[in-house]
C-alpha cells in the first residue's frame, strides 16, 4: 500500500485537484478553493494499512444501498476479513432482517430509504455517527456517495481509506434509463469528479471487474482485482449432477438478481413465454429485488395468468441464501442483458453463481462471456427477442453439457480471499 506522507504529498494533491477541476470550465473557482483547503493541511499525514496481527484492528464496510448481509460485503469480504487474528469487522448497510453469528461480524442497519430519496442525503449524518461510535482503523467504502464524509472522518482521525468500486458509477449513470436523460450527463460527470478529488485519501482500490482497470483512469496502479466469484460456504458442498443432458421434464429456468428492464427481465419473460407454448412442462422462477415500483407493478400484472412464473421478492430485498437455494433447484440460468455500454464489458455475479452450481446458462451476444461458456461448454448464446422456439429447444434437447463433468475451478471466490487477505497481510501471493 502507499501512504500519503508530508508537505510533497499535499502539493500533489493540490496540484492534481487543480488541474482535474479545471478540466471543467464551472470548476475553475472551485477548484482553487479546494486547493488552498488541501494546502491547509500541510501537516497531515495518512497511516499505512499494514495489518498488525497483535493489536485489535476495527475495518468498517460500508454500502448506501446494500443490504448489511449482501453477498459482497458480508459472504465475502467481511467473512474472508473475519479470518485475520485480533479483527472486528462493522458492516454498515441498507436495514434487513438479518442477525449476524459470527463472534466478530456486527452489522450495522443504519440506511432506510428508496433507492431515488432525498434521504439518501441524510443518510450521511447516520453514517459519520457510526464512524464515531466504530472508530474504525480501516474503512472499505463500497459506494461514491460516503466517500466525503469518509474523507473528512479521515482528515481528523486518520483512518485508511480503501474504495471498493462494484460498479463503474459514471457508466450507469450516464447509460443506463435510470434518470432522466437531459440529468445524465451532469450526474455521471458529477460523481466521476467525485471519485477523482477523492482519489488522493484512497490508499487502495477494490475491483470487482478487470474490465474497470482501463475504465476508470484515476486508480493508476493501486488497485487489486477481486471479481465477484462464488462464494461457497464452509461445509457446503455443491451437489449437481453433471454433465447435464436437459429433457422436457427438467425445463425449469431462473432470472436472479436486480429484477430491472436493463438486465432483461422483459426479455426473459417474452423468451419463457414462447418456449411454453411449445413445451407446456417449461417453467420460471424470478428472485430478486425490482428498485422500481413501476416495473414491480408491471411485473405482476405481466405474470398475474402465467402459473407457470412464480416471483420471488420483487419489492422486498431477498437474503442470498434463498436465491442459492433457488439456484441449485433451477437446471438453466438465463442472463437476457441488453447491450449497454455500462454492462457490456462486466461479468455478472450471477454468471459465476450459475456455473459454479453447474446451471446450463444462456447469454445474449457478449465475447466476453461467451468465451466463459463456450470454455466450459456451460451453456448457449442466444438472441432473446428473435430466437424461435423451435429452434431453441432443438439447441437445448441435442447438446450435452458440462460433458467433462467437472465444475469450473476458476469461478470460486477462494482465489480472491488469498489476494484480498494477502494487502492486510502484505504477503506476496502467485495468481
Amino acid at each position: 500500500m502507499r501512504p500519503l506522507s508530508s508537505s510533497s504529498s499535499t502539493l500533489r494533491i493540490a496540484s492534481w485537484v487543480f488541474i482535474s477541476c479545471s478540466r471543467l470550465r464551472s470548476c475553475q473557482a472551485f477548484s482553487i478553493i479546494v486547493c488552498k483547503l488541501i494546502v491547509a493541511l500541510n501537516g497531515f499525514k495518512a497511516k499505512s494499512i499494514k495489518f498488525r496481527p497483535m493489536q485489535k484492528t476495527k475495518i468498517l464496510i460500508a454500502s448506501v444501498l446494500k443490504p448489511v448481509n449482501d453477498t459482497r460485503m458480508f459472504e465475502k469480504l467481511g467473512q474472508s476479513l473475519a479470518k485475520l487474528p485480533e479483527t472486528e469487522i462493522h458492516i454498515a448497510g441498507f436495514a434487513a432482517n438479518a442477525v449476524s453469528t459470527s463472534n466478530n461480524i456486527w452489522f450495522h442497519p443504519i440506511f432506510n430509504f428508496r433507492r431515488l430519496s432525498f434521504k439518501r442525503i441524510a443518510a450521511q449524518r447516520n453514517y459519520y455517527k457510526l464512524l464515531l461510535q466504530v472508530k474504525p482503523e480501516v474503512i472499505i467504502a463500497s459506494t461514491y456517495e460516503l466517500l466525503p464524509v469518509t474523507i473528512l472522518y479521515r482528515i481528523f482521525f486518520r483512518t485508511v481509506i480503501l474504495y471498493d468500486v462494484r460498479e463503474n458509477y459514471y457508466a450507469n449513470i450516464r447509460f443506463q434509463p435510470t434518470f432522466p436523460r437531459p440529468l445524465r450527463w451532469f450526474l455521471a460527470n458529477g460523481v466521476r469528479l467525485l471519485e477523482r478529488l477523492g482519489s488522493p485519501f484512497i490508499s487502495h482500490y477494490f475491483l470487482a471487474e478487470k474490465a474497470y482497470e482501463a475504465e476508470l483512469p484515476f486508480i493508476g496502479k493501486n488497485y487489486t482485482v477481486l471479481e465477484n466469484k462464488y462464494n461457497q460456504a464452509a461445509g457446503e458442498n455443491v451437489l449437481t449432477k453433471i454433465p447435464v443432458q436437459l429433457q422436457p421434464d427438467n425445463l425449469h429456468f431462473l432470472y436472479s438478481g436486480t429484477i430491472s428492464p436493463v438486465y432483461g427481465i422483459w426479455e426473459a419473460i417474452s423468451f419463457i413465454e414462447r418456449l411454453h407454448s411449445l413445451e407446456n412442462k417449461v417453467k420460471l422462477t424470478i428472485i430478486g429485488y425490482c428498485p422500481k415500483e413501476t416495473t414491480y407493478q408491471e411485473l405482476k400484472d405481466r405474470i398475474s395468468d402465467k402459473p407457470y412464473i412464480t416471483l420471488i421478492g420483487g419489492n422486498t430485498l431477498v437474503p442470498h441464501p434463498e436465491i442459492v437455494a433457488q439456484i441449485r433447484k433451477a437446471k438453466i440460468g438465463l442472463l437476457p442483458y441488453r447491450l449497454n455500454r455500462s454492462t457490456q464489458n462486466c461479468i455478472p455475479t450471477k454468471l459465476f453463481e450459475y456455473l459454479a452450481n453447474g446451471l446450463v446458462v444462456i447469454i445474449p451476444e457478449n465475447p466476453l462471456w461467451e468465451e466463459i461458456v463456450n470454455r466450459n461448454r456451460a451453456g448457449l448464446q442466444v438472441n432473446f427477442e428473435k430466437e424461435s422456439a423451435e429452434k431453441m429447444l432443438t439447441r437445448i434437447y441435442s447438446d450435452t453439457f458440462y460433458p467433462d463433468g467437472k465444475i469450473p475451478q476458476d469461478v470460486f471466490w477462494a482465489n480472491e480471499e488469498q489476494k484480498l487477505l494477502s494487502i492486510f497481510t502484505q504477503k506476496p501471493i502467485t495468481t
